[in-house]
């Protein structure tokens, strides 16, 4: 999700900061797991849309597509295309969440989770083409 490796580290430290404090506090977190992946997604996303604010004309981001040499970054790339919540579903499923978690996860119907993959799969493979 994040491709700056110093602000993933920063996600993390920030998420497990968070959840240290939400225990001291004795705050009550029924699954553990759940409320870490689910924290370190909006705290992923927070940190995109803060980056993204942050870009100037003066200091634009390079272009990825020279950059690119091998299947493995034609894929992130058209995943780099997806909305948020769709990279979300992408890099969980990647994960090899099953979809029942993954709709725990997301708070998405559990229906919906495999109908939605399918979709996102189609548009990551016309970026491809």
């Amino acid at each position: 999700m994040l491709q700056d490796p110093e602000g993933a580290k920063d996600v993390v430290q920030d998420v497990f900061t968070t959840y240290y404090f939400a225990m001291n506090n004795e705050k009550v977190i029924r699954d553990t797991k759940n409320w870490l992946v689910r924290s370190t997604i909006n705290k992923g996303i927070d940190y995109k849309r803060k980056m993204a604010r942050t870009v100037t004309m003066e200091n634009p981001l390079p272009d990825t597509k020279e950059s690119l040499q091998d299947e493995a970054s034609d894929i992130l790339n058209a995943i780099a295309h997806l909305n948020e919540k769709e990279q979300t579903l992408v890099i969980l499923y990647s994960e090899g969440y099953s979809y029942k978690e993954i709709a725990e996860m997301t708070g998405r119907n559990l229906p919906s989770i495999g109908k939605t993959l399918s979709r996102i799969m189609d548009k990551i493979k016309k970026h491809l083409l």
